[in-house]
């Protein structure tokens, strides 16, 4: 199978990719960052694996699409997109900036929209075809704190929940996978505290595996992967 993973650099996406491509699965990489693409195909190469990477902004539709032609290329077609790439910014509505939400709604809404726009052709020409959205347990559930994000997430939920319907008779599949807290060492991670109670960006990719190993006649359609330990208390 050939998988393109968006946001594939860091965090859960990279481990997306690497869980992917030790079960056999050619992955085309996509990101900003040129320099950690290339460090995570070699990575994924020397172990025997098949990585091909593409770095581009998300939020330039022209930019992703050229991305896409080319992995899809160097790839010998497409057989799955997986939209992980995310931004989060954790701010209420009072201190949420201008900017701050355009990023969010550029990368997380627009960003995935652009990407889906780019494999459809070739997946519905060929008739089959796997769209995995990454959400987040925000998607579903209030987010004191993180409006903005939340309303992000909320829309990738409505979208991928409406394309189900658009692009099912061609015999393309959308899932939407919405993860708990995550260990992704993100931005906002703190270094100093505990993070072996989250689930792993790992453990998002052997979720995404068994997504993309179902059956033509079926489709999970949403997955929710959290962890099965509470927070430590303060």
């Amino acid at each position: 199978m050939r998988v393109i993973v968006t946001g594939a650099s860091h965090g859960i996406g990279q481990g997306i990719a690497r869980v992917l491509a030790r079960n056999g699965m050619a992955v085309g990489l996509l990101a900003r960052s040129t320099e950690k693409l290339d460090a995570l195909a070699t990575e994924i190469r020397a172990h025997g694996g098949t990585a091909f990477c593409a770095p581009c902004d998300l939020r330039d539709a022209v930019s992703t699409a050229g991305a896409i032609t080319k992995l899809t290329q160097d790839l010998g077609g497409v057989d799955a997109l997986i939209n992980n790439a995310g931004l989060v910014i954790r701010k209420n509505a009072f201190d949420l900036s201008m900017d701050d939400w355009h990023a969010m709604v550029e990368t997380n809404i627009n960003g995935v929209f652009y990407a889906t726009r780019a494999v459809l052709p070739a997946m519905r020409a060929q008739g089959s075809g796997h769209l995995i959205n990454v959400s987040s347990i925000s998607g579903k559930f209030p987010l004191p704190g993180g409006s903005a994000y939340a309303a992000t997430k909320y829309a990738v939920t409505g979208f991928s929940q409406s394309l189900f319907q658009e692009v099912r008779d061609f015999g393309i599949k959308v899932s939407i996978v919405y993860p708990g807290s995550v260990d992704s060492a993100s931005h906002r991670h703190d270094a100093e505290a505990d993070h072996s109670w989250k689930v792993s960006p790992e453990e998002v990719g052997e979720a995404c595996l068994g997504i993309l190993r179902t059956g033509p006649g079926n489709c999970i359609h949403e997955l929710e992967i959290r962890p099965l330990a509470r927070p430590p208390k303060a």
